[in-house]
C-alpha cells in the first residue's frame, strides 16, 4: 500500500518475489503450491494515498482500469489528506471504488474503524467493501493483532454495510498465530514480480492481487500500486454490491418539440403495464399502457448533457419486471443520445446535428463500434446500433464526418450500462 512501510516488511515482499512482471502482463501458471493463479478473466485496478495527491480518475477509468482503492488513513491519528478528493472524484469518474485503512496493531482497534465507518458511512451499489490493511506488527503481540482484528472487522462490517476485505502477504501473515480465524473474508493478496501470488493460509483464493508498486498508470503522477480482480468484470461489480436480479428489456425513445418539451415512449413486453421515466434518478412522469406505448410529455427545468435516463416497467402487481436506460442531452442544439433498443442492444447517435454532418463513429472505451443496420463503423443515417456486453460506466466518444469523410470533431460523454 501507498505508507512508509518498514524495512522489514518490504524485505519479505521482495524476498518472495521472481523477476517482476510488466503492468499488463497476463496472470499465467502455478509456480509452486502455495501460488494461486486466477481463475480466468482478471480485470485491472489501482489503489492511491496522499502520496498520490493528485488523480486524474478520468484517464484511469480510461486507461482500462475498472476499480480503485483510496486510503481513509494511516491508523486512528493519521487520516489520509488525499481521501476527501479521492472518493467522490473515484466514483464521478465511473470506477468501482473501495477504501483501505492501513491498520496499526498497538493502537485502539475501535477508534480505528470508527474513523473509516464515520468517513464514508453505509457503502451502496458500485462501493468495494472496506478493507483492513494489515501488514506490520506495529510492536504488537500476534494476540493483540488477532483480537484487534476481530474488533476492527466486527466494527465496519457493521458500519458500512458490507463484509471486509483483508489485505495481507505471505510475508506478514504466514508467521501470524491465529490468523486462520479470517478465512471468511476475501483476500486481497501482496507480491511482487510474479506470475501468481503467494497465497498465506488459511486461504485457497484470492480476490485481489496487488502486483507491483510500481505501476505506470494514466492519470496518476509517479508510480502507483497495480492490481488484478480475480475474475470478469460483472463478477466484480456483483461483487460491489451492483444490480444483480434479471430484468425485461424496455425500448426507450424521445423527441424534443419545438417548444422544447420531450414526448417519452416505450416498447415493453406485454406484462408491463405501467412504466416510470426517471432522469438523473429522479422521477419525472409516469405512463399506463394504452395507445402511443406509454405516451407522456415532460418539460426539463434546467437543460444540461448527459442525463441519464432510466425507464422502469411494473406489472399489475406493481412489481418492476422491465427496465431500460439511455443518455439525453437536453439542449435545443446538437445532442448527444444513448438509447437502449434490447437486452444489450444500444443505439448511440446525433439528435439535431449540424448542416455538414454526414456521418458519425462511436467509439465504446477505445473500441470501434460497427453499426448493426448499415454494417459500416460510419453510418450515415447518424446513429450507430451496437451490442454493450460490458456492464458499468462506459466511455462514448462520438465523431462526426463531412461529405468528403473529413474529421469535423468528436464529443465525449460517460454512459452507465445496466
Amino acid at each position: 500500500m501507498n505508507h512508509l512501510k518498514t524495512p522489514a516488511i518490504l524485505t519479505m515482499l521482495l524476498a518472495a518475489a521472481c523477476s517482476a512482471p510488466s503492468d499488463s502482463e497476463t496472470v499465467g501458471a502455478s509456480d509452486s503450491d502455495i501460488r494461486r493463479c486466477a481463475g480466468g478473466e482478471t480485470v485491472a485496478g489501482i489503489d492511491v494515498s496522499e502520496y498520490q495527491p493528485t488523480v486524474d480518475f478520468d484517464a484511469v477509468r480510461a486507461s482500462g482500469r475498472r476499480f480503485a482503492f483510496l486510503r481513509v488513513s494511516d491508523g486512528a491519528r493519521h487520516p489520509d489528506s488525499a481521501f476527501p478528493r479521492h472518493w467522490p472524484a473515484a466514483k464521478a469518474a465511473g470506477l468501482l471504488r473501495g477504501t483501505y485503512q492501513y491498520f496499526r496493531a498497538s493502537q485502539d482497534a475501535l477508534a480505528q474503524a470508527n474513523l473509516l465507518v464515520e468517513r464514508v458511512g453505509k457503502l451502496g451499489p458500485g462501493d468495494l467493501p472496506a478493507v483492513l490493511d494489515i501488514e506490520s506488527a506495529d510492536g504488537a503481540s500476534d494476540s493483540t493483532i488477532v483480537a484487534g482484528m476481530r474488533v476492527w472487522l466486527d466494527r465496519v462490517e457493521a458500519g458500512t454495510g458490507k463484509r471486509p476485505i483483508v489485505y495481507t502477504s505471505i510475508g506478514f501473515y504466514g508467521d501470524l498465530s491465529g490468523g486462520g480465524a479470517f478465512a471468511d473474508y476475501p483476500l486481497w493478496v501482496a507480491n511482487y514480480g510474479v506470475t501468481c501470488p503467494e497465497t498465506p493460509a488459511p486461504w485457497s483464493r484470492w480476490s485481489f492481487w496487488q502486483h507491483a508498486e510500481n505501476g505506470h498508470v494514466p492519470g496518476v503522477s509517479g508510480n502507483s500500486d497495480v492490481n488484478v480482480w480475480n475474475g470478469t468484470f460483472a463478477s466484480l461489480t456483483a461483487f460491489a454490491g451492483g444490480e444483480t436480479k434479471s430484468y425485461a428489456p424496455i425500448e426507450v425513445y424521445w423527441a424534443r418539440t419545438a417548444s422544447g418539451a420531450y414526448e417519452l415512449r416505450a416498447l415493453a413486453s406485454p406484462e408491463v403495464t405501467r412504466v416510470e421515466y426517471v432522469v438523473d434518478g429522479y422521477q419525472i412522469a409516469s405512463a399506463l399502457r394504452g395507445p402511443g406505448n406509454f405516451p407522456t410529455s415532460y418539460s426539463f427545468f434546467e437543460e444540461g448533457e448527459a442525463r441519464d435516463f432510466q425507464i422502469r416497467g411494473f406489472d399489475a402487481t406493481g412489481e418492476q419486471v422491465a427496465r431500460g436506460n439511455g443518455l439525453i442531452d437536453v439542449t435545443p442544439d446538437t445532442a448527444v443520445f444513448v438509447k437502449q433498443l434490447d437486452a444489450d442492444v444500444y443505439e448511440i447517435g446525433l439528435e439535431r446535428a449540424p448542416a455538414g454532418v454526414a456521418s458519425i463513429s462511436a467509439r465504446a472505451d477505445g473500441d470501434l463500434l460497427t453499426d448493426g443496420v448499415e454494417g459500416t463503423t460510419r453510418a450515415t443515417r447518424l446513429a450507430i446500433r451496437s451490442r454493450l456486453l460490458t456492464k458499468g460506466a462506459r466511455a462514448i466518444e462520438l465523431s462526426t464526418f463531412d461529405a468528403s469523410g473529413a474529421l469535423r470533431g468528436t464529443l465525449r460523454r460517460t454512459f452507465q450500462v445496466n
